[in-house]
Formats: C-alpha cells, structure tokens, sequence
C-alpha cells in the first residue's frame, strides 16, 4: 500500500480507540464472538491453532494495517476460529465491522489494496501448507524459511532478506511441526552453509541466493515479492 492509501487509511482508523496489548497477552480466543474488526496500528500479532495436545501451531502473522479476523468481518463464521496474541507489545484499531467495510466499498483504490493484501496472505497460506507437507526436516525449514523471507522479510541488500519476526527456536519448531532440538540442529547447519546468519540478539537474515539453491523447485524459487 503507498502512502497515499495509508495516509486515507490512517485518517479514517484515528476517529476510533486503539487498545494496547503486551507481547504474550491475548487479544481474541478461539471461538470467542469479536465486538469490532481490529486492524493493527503497532507491532505483529500472532494467529494460531492449540492441538490436541495442547501444541502452539501457527497459522500467520498480522502486521501494521492488517485486518483481523478477516472470517468474521466479512460475515462467513460467528466467532474467531483461532487465537490472537500479541507477538510484540502491539496497539489495535478497534472499529465496528459495518463502518470499516462501508469505507473501504466506497475507496475503490483502498478495495482493491485490500485485495492484494488478501492474495499476498493466500500465497503466504500456501508456502506454509507446501512447507509441512515435506517429510525431512532440512526441507520443513528450507521452505519456511523462504515462507518468511517472501511474508514478512525486508531486503537490506541485494540477495539478502532479514525477517522482520523475532522468532526463536521454538517459534521454528511450532511453526514447522519439529522438537525444538531438530530445529536448532537443522538452522544450525543451515548458518554454517551460509543461508542464514543470526544471532541471540539479531534477527534472521536469508541469503535468498543460496536459499533458491536449497529448494527442489524451480518455480517456487521463482516467485519475487521482495
């Protein structure tokens, strides 16, 4: 979205209030029946499912200007079907549904960017969905890592993305389905080969180059939305 958009956008979210939440606190419960659409106006929030056993699994991450849930504001469930939590300290857009989708009907410019920001999400789904389907763990994180790369990764340099999520071993490890051990075997190895650099206070950075390298298909080495 340029910042025109964003400018329209912003003017229109500021005539309502904006919660705090800190990192960890939970924003909505799964099943829980919203009272407003939330749009973020600081920091990430975190989607996710629990499993049986009780399993973070995430689903995505929400950014600034994001809309969530998306289901409910359009009318397809009654309730949240995952839980929302506050990746970072975060400040949330509290608007009534009905206002926001009137607003944004009547700016087909700000439509269509939603849009967009609609098939970026569909297309950041399916990587996920293509990443747990391998069976070796080295190609579960290959492909996430190139997930992340492409979602939420901001090119410093050429070739070179840092992804703008502070995550951690275990944040791998739910987000792949692995122990936290495999995880930090594989992104281990995976730093040692070059194609990813971090470090206990810095974020991960991908050498898209040899992450390509890395993946056993050409097409999804192809796709550039940095």
């Amino acid at each position: 979205m340029n910042d025109t958009l964003n400018n329209r956008l912003e003017n229109f979210l500021q005539q309502y209030p904006a919660k705090s939440y800190k990192k960890g606190e939970i924003i909505l419960f799964q099943g829980e029946a919203p009272r407003v659409a939330c749009i973020v106006k600081k920091g990430i929030v975190k989607a996710y499912n629990l499993s049986s056993a009780g399993d973070e699994k995430p689903v995505c991450f929400h950014g600034v200007a994001s809309l969530f849930p998306g289901s409910w504001v359009f009318g397809r469930v009654p309730s949240a079907i995952y839980y929302y939590e506050a990746f970072t300290d975060a400040e949330i857009y509290c608007v009534p549904p009905a206002e926001y989708l009137e607003f944004i009907r009547n700016d087909p410019d700000l439509l269509y960017a939603e849009l967009e920001n609609y098939v970026a999400d569909d297309v950041g789904k399916t990587m996920r969905l293509n990443a747990l389907q391998h069976s070796r763990a080295s190609d579960k994180l290959i492909y996430t890592l190139h997930y992340l790369a492409i979602s939420h990764g901001t090119k410093i340099k050429t070739n070179v993305a840092e992804i703008n999520l502070n995550l951690t071993h275990q944040d791998f490890a739910n987000l792949t389905g692995l122990t936290r051990e495999t995880t930090a075997t594989e992104l281990n190895k995976l730093k040692n080969a070059g194609v990813i650099s971090y470090g206990k206070h810095s974020p991960y950075r991908v050498d898209i180059v040899r992450l390509n390298g890395a993946l056993n298909d050409q097409f999804i080495a192809e796709l550039k939305l940095l």
